[in-house]
């Protein structure tokens, strides 16, 4: 048997193409999750030379809730097969595998077999992670679907807040404009009357005074014309066009299943 039979090279490197899509994947899906859109590879944990571990990153994620447990544990679940297959050079097959691993993970490995086969079966369980690469792929790419949402949310109330604000603030405008008209124009002969009248005038000088100046501090078209004003609002650095293009991340597309 030649070296490379021996070592099986071939499911080998299938993991390791797994698993370097998984991992890229989930770094970037963190990043989106950070409000980091376009500078990774200006970031000291996220770069080329970055040192937190893939098992960080689920970590990170599963605390900040983007990830459930189970999902973390199907996440974990790909390291573990990688890891044995990457760095152990006496598993060379899946059977090797199963052997070497304790129950916990076994059995949530056969929760990827089809139901009437057998975990026995080398292409049982080579298809058998495949689906669970799959099942992997298709956690991110839900979990990015729902970051875009929220975000393009956020950004709708927001907007609709800004507008019926100043909505309030225009009507509030008019009727304080129609009462000063309307009192000025009065021909109020009784002394007491007409002084209530110059009293209630000057509130509403002051009042729309204040308004005036208030308006002009606080000028949601102002905050809501600016970019960097809404990257500000959401507490991001990068802008809100920069998503990256996760549908072009097509599962059906990628041919590296056994």
């Amino acid at each position: 048997m030649n070296i490379e039979a021996q070592l099986n090279i071939e499911v080998r490197s299938r993991i390791l193409e797994y698993s370097l899509v998984i991992e890229n994947s989930i770094n970037d899906l963190l990043l989106l999750n950070l409000g980091i859109y376009n500078e990774k590879d200006k970031t000291r944990l996220f770069s080329n030379k970055g040192k937190l571990t893939f098992q960080n990153k689920i970590d990170l994620l599963s605390d900040i809730e983007v990830l459930s447990k189970e999902e973390n544990k199907e996440f974990e679940l790909l390291m573990n097969i990688r890891n044995k297959f990457l760095h152990d050079i006496d598993c060379s097959s899946f059977q090797n595998l199963l052997q070497q691993l304790d129950n916990g993970i076994v059995n949530r490995f056969k929760k990827f077999i089809e139901e009437g086969q057998s975990i026995f079966d080398e292409e049982v369980c080579k298809k058998a992670c495949y689906r669970l690469f799959q099942r992997n792929i298709d956690t991110i790419k839900k979990k990015v679907s729902v970051n875009r949402e929220t975000i393009e949310l956020k950004y709708k109330l927001f907007q609709q807040q800004n507008q019926q604000l100043l909505f309030y603030i225009d009507t509030l405008h008019n009727l304080l404009e129609k009462v000063s008209i309307a009192t000025e124009n009065s021909e109020l002969e009784n002394p007491k009357v007409a002084k209530l009248g110059e009293e209630i005038l000057k509130i509403l000088q002051e009042t729309q005074s204040k308004l005036d100046t208030e308006t002009k501090k606080n000028d949601g078209k102002t905050l809501f014309s600016s970019n960097e004003n809404m990257k500000s609002l959401f507490g991001i650095k990068g802008g809100l066009n920069d998503l990256p293009k996760w549908d072009e991340l097509k599962i059906e597309k990628l041919k590296w299943q056994f």
